[in-house]
Parts: C-alpha cells; sequence; structure tokens
C-alpha cells in the first residue's frame, strides 16, 4: 500500500522552474514519492500536512563533488596545503581503512550531508583497497537514504598487500558492482566512474578507465586542472587528444584552464564543478565564474572534503557568489569605476546549487527543480529564527543564500521520504556518532603507528617510484 500523501502548506516556495518560479504562501503535494502539484489552495484530503508558513521550501541542494569516505577523520586537514593533502590523505590515511571503516563514514558522511540539506552528492569514492570497500561504501549510502551519483574510483591507494593487479581488475570489478547494484535506472543510487587523475596515467590506462565507463553507460568524474606549472601540458587537451571529452563527464576544480580549454569543454557539452573552500585554501586557485559562465559551460559546486571544510552548501554557495561578483568588479574599481548593480544575482547561485548542480550529475530530469512529475527531493529552511528575524519577503532566494545557514533546514525529503522531521535527522543520531568516532579512533591510531599524517620524502619518492 502506498504511503499517504505529504502535503507542505503555505510557504514560500521557491521552484526553480522557469515556468513555475515562486509562490508566496504556496504549497507542494507530495504522491508516491513525487511531486504531485504545486500551487496555491491545493486540496489533499488525507494528506500529512506539514506547515511551512514561516519558511522557504527549495528543491534539495545538489553537492557536484565530495568524498564522502573522509568523514571519518574530519578536519585533519584544516592547515594542509594540496601537497599536505596528497601526502597524509592519499599516501597515508586511504590506506588503513577497512571495509567496516567506509561503511561507517558513508553512512554518516551522507546522514551529515542529508542534516544540511544535501539530497543529492556526487561521491567521488577513490579510496577502494579491497570489493568489500565498495561493497560497504555503497551499503552506507543506501541505509543513509540519500541519493547519490556514486562514483567508482579507480585510485590504487598505496597499502601493505594490494588487492588489484591492475586497472583491468579495477575495471573487472567495476562491472560486477554495476551489475549487482545499479542495474534499476529508477533507484536513488546511480553508478558513475572516478579515473585515476590523468597526469598520473599512461594513454592506455586513461582509455581502458574511460572505455569501462562509456561500456556501462556511467558519467566520468575527474580531477583535473587543479594546479599547472610552467612547461606543463594543457590538460584539457591531452584528454581531448585522447578522446576522452565529453557530455558525459563531470570534471573537477578546474581554475587553471586556458580560453582554449574552457571553449574545448563547452564544445564538448561537458560539465564542471567547483569546490571554492579547499581550492582557495590549498592553492587550486580562484573559482573562474567569469571565464565559465561566458563559455556557457554548466557547473555546480561541492563541499569536497569534510577532512577539511564544512558539510554544508550555504558557505560555498555564498562563497562562490561573493568570491565571482569580488572578481568581475576589480577591473572596475582599479579604474576608480562604480559598479551599477551586481553581475551575478543570488537567484543564478541557487541554481548553481540546484538545478544545475543535478545537470552536472545527468539527473536533472529526476531532481533539482520543483516541478511536477519530478522526484520529491525538497527542503524545508525555518525562517523564524533570530538570525534572519524581520527578513525581506520579497526576495526569498537573497535571504536564503546570503543570510540562512543549516541549522535552519527543518525539513528534508529524498524521494518524499522524510529523513529530517522538524529539525532533527530521523536516523539513530547516537548510534550513528558512536559508530564513526570507532572509525576515527582506530584510523587515526594505524596512521600515528606508520609514523603520522605526513610521509617523510623518502616514503613519498618510493610511493611515486613503485
Amino acid at each position: 500500500m502506498a504511503d499517504r500523501p505529504t502535503l507542505i502548506k503555505g510557504g514560500w516556495i521557491v521552484t526553480m522552474d522557469p515556468s513555475l518560479g515562486e509562490l508566496r504562501d504556496g504549497s507542494v503535494l507530495i504522491e508516491d514519492g513525487k511531486i504531485a502539484a504545486v500551487g496555491r489552495d491545493i486540496e489533499a484530503p488525507g494528506a500529512t500536512v506539514v506547515d511551512a508558513s514561516r519558511a522557504i521550501v527549495i528543491p534539495g541542494f545538489v553537492d557536484t563533488h565530495r568524498h564522502v569516505w573522509q568523514a571519518a577523520i574530519r578536519g585533519i586537514s584544516a592547515d594542509w596545503s594540496i601537497a599536505n593533502y596528497l601526502r597524509g590523505i592519499r599516501l597515508r590515511a586511504g590506506g588503513v581503512f577497512r571495509a567496516p571503516d567506509m561503511y561507517a563514514a558513508n553512512y554518516v558522511g551522507a546522514l551529515e550531508a542529508l542534516d544540511n540539506g544535501v539530497t543529492t552528492v556526487v561521491d567521488y569514492c577513490h579510496n577502494i583497497v579491497t570489493p568489500e570497500h565498495a561493497e560497504e561504501a555503497i551499503r552506507g549510502l543506501r541505509d543513509a537514504g540519500i541519493r547519490a551519483l556514486w562514483c567508482y574510483g579507480f585510485t590504487d591507494p598505496p597499502t601493505r598487500t594490494p588487492f588489484f593487479a591492475d586497472f583491468e581488475a579495477r575495471a573487472r570489478l567495476a562491472g560486477e558492482l554495476a551489475v549487482r547494484h545499479f542495474s534499476s535506472k529508477d533507484q536513488l543510487l546511480t553508478m558513475g566512474v572516478a579515473p585515476e587523475e590523468t597526469p598520473f596515467m599512461s594513454e592506455a590506462a586513461a582509455k581502458l578507465q574511460f572505455r569501462t565507463a562509456r561500456d556501462l553507460d556511467c558519467r566520468v568524474s575527474l580531477h583535473l586542472n587543479c594546479i599547472r606549472e610552467d612547461g606543463d601540458p594543457l590538460q584539457i587537451a591531452e584528454a581531448a587528444g585522447r578522446g576522452l571529452l565529453g557530455a558525459d563527464v563531470l570534471w573537477v576544480h578546474m581554475a587553471c584552464c586556458t580560453e582554449d580549454e574552457w571553449k574545448m569543454v563547452a564544445d564538448s557539452g561537458g560539465s564542471v564543478s567547483f569546490t571554492p573552500e579547499t581550492e582557495l585554501q590549498m592553492g587550486m586557485g580562484i573559482v573562474p565564474l567569469e571565464a565559465v559562465r561566458a563559455h556557457g559551460v554548466n557547473f555546480g559546486l561541492g563541499t569536497d572534503i569534510v577532512s577539511n571544510n564544512s558539510g554544508d552548501m550555504f558557505f560555498p554557495l555564498r562563497l562562490a557568489l561573493q568570491l565571482g561578483r569580488g572578481m568581475i568588479n576589480q577591473p572596475k574599481l582599479q579604474k576608480n569605476q562604480i559598479p551599477e548593480g551586481v553581475p551575478i544575482t543570488a537567484s543564478e547561485a541557487l541554481r548553481w546549487g540546484t538545478i544545475d548542480g543535478a545537470r552536472t550529475a545527468g539527473l536533472d530530469h529526476r531532481v533539482g527543480s520543483l516541478t511536477p512529475g519530478k522526484e520529491a527531493d525538497l527542503v524545508i529552511v525555518r525562517m523564524d529564527t533570530i538570525n534572519v528575524a524581520a527578513w525581506n519577503a520579497a526576495d526569498p532566494v537573497g535571504n536564503l543564500i546570503l543570510q540562512a545557514h543549516p541549522g535552519q533546514v527543518d525539513w528534508v525529503f529524498v524521494a518524499g521520504k522524510p529523513l529530517k522531521r522538524a529539525g532533527r535527522i530521523v536516523a539513530d543520531e547516537a548510534a550513528a556518532r558512536a559508530q564513526i568516532e570507532q572509525t576515527r579512533h582506530y584510523v587515526t591510531g594505524e596512521v600515528e603507528d606508520l609514523g603520522g599524517f605526513m610521509p617523510s620524502p623518502d616514503e613519498v619518492r618510493h610511493v611515486h617510484e613503485s
């Protein structure tokens, strides 16, 4: 028997659907996990009613790049650069994770995302040490109830006894997982592929990994153009020469692109994910909003790593918006010109976090806007808290992007199921917290036994040579 319909009633409805716009004192009707109607004065006898009269209702946030497994080592890289991160996480911490640690991290990491209003996450799972690690990472997401594009990582974390002999072995496992876990197109979890970064792999390895993804009809997500030194080849141009570009690729970071490279991405129909907190801290550049918008490239934002950043989408959206405004205005200021208006609106920023983000994951036909017929992934944000007292009700989006914070996320629905209800996550928070704290204790203890998070130069050299 189907669940009772749910009527979210009386809120500021921000649909992100151009044909519907924003509705004050509007309602959203959820039936059978989908959005059945959006409007005013909706009648739904027998429905469960959720009062949104002092709230804004939006599509769930889409986080387009997060390494969910790093929820177990929260905050460890607060003062690290990209070099520190690669050594401490990739060369040290990743390899000590056991399969149950991957479950705990992905389960709790997904709950954290939901608690913050993120209903869809692109999980760049690049710590698959054994097949069991992959199985448990998938199970963690599924048990949390989040929607995800789970990107199977080809990265090979250094361990004492490597399980996979080569990329071909990893490719075979990808095929097995696709059949076992992702055969249904209407489930919450969709499979993607995260190849090894192109600067670290041969042309043959790159083609194998992209062919694996395309044979399995998987979206590809790949770190690229994060950093560049004098004399380095153009990475997008190199990828184009290998036949890797396409509308099925989600390129991540990308601050070090030339104009020619942006044109290549645009011509290919590919999308981009920026993670402004990580990129600013770790020397990976400033989000190139002016360039990417000029070339018409679709993009979303991600939180990247809770081993460093917060796990909510409010801050990266706000940060990227204000950085973009500032950089576009800077040439005028240098000429002593006063800008008229702003070059980017708050509404555009909300698009990055919802419908544009869904498009990067290939899921915009299912989520990203409150369009009747789409799946009911939505968030109710309270606007009766002291930090938004006297908020400008004529501009719900501006207040949401520039004033609201995760503590105002009151209800979260995924496919019509409430996973956060009246300010509390539905899952057993105490049990989840105990589980992840056990994992953190184990992982950090193992890392300390290996000499800490920063390997010696000799160890780093040995890993690169092998």
